[in-house]
């Protein structure tokens, strides 16, 4: 079986906790491909703050349980890295550790996968959700 390394934007998996349709729902299938062993995440401890931080944000109302739920299995089936800095210029410096830590294992065939496409430019490994599904047949 191919180890598919995925580095996931926190958008995708707003949108995904957002979709009311989960069956409809492409970014909420990625997150069920981690669940089911299908792809691996790759996370590094500042990806992991900024999951946090975003999911627990009083705007989106999100259910403690479900987030705490979501976030140790995503830890579980993952590959944690220490990204090697770059000095890379995106126009939302947040955006910066998950390109790090996608960087490591380009070579490996690793995607980057974003609602934001515009937030890594000239980024070879970023898809979108529909992208990463139609190449993995997910």
């Amino acid at each position: 079986m191919t180890m598919h390394y995925v580095v996931i934007d926190i958008n995708v998996i707003v949108s995904a906790l957002l979709a009311q349709d989960h069956q409809q729902s492409i970014p909420f299938t990625i997150l069920e491909a981690v669940f089911l062993g299908k792809i691996t995440p790759v996370l590094s401890k500042d990806i992991v703050a900024e999951y946090i931080s975003v999911l627990n944000r009083e705007k989106f109302g999100f259910d403690k349980d479900r987030v705490n739920t979501i976030l140790a299995e995503l830890m579980s089936q993952a590959v944690m890295v220490s990204p090697i800095k770059t000095e890379l210029k995106l126009p939302d410096p947040k955006d910066v550790c998950f390109y790090e830590a996608a960087a490591i294992y380009k070579d490996l065939g690793v995607f980057l996968v974003t609602g934001n496409m515009k937030h890594f430019p000239e980024c070879p490994f970023a898809v979108t959700p529909a992208e990463l599904k139609e190449r993995l047949g997910l």
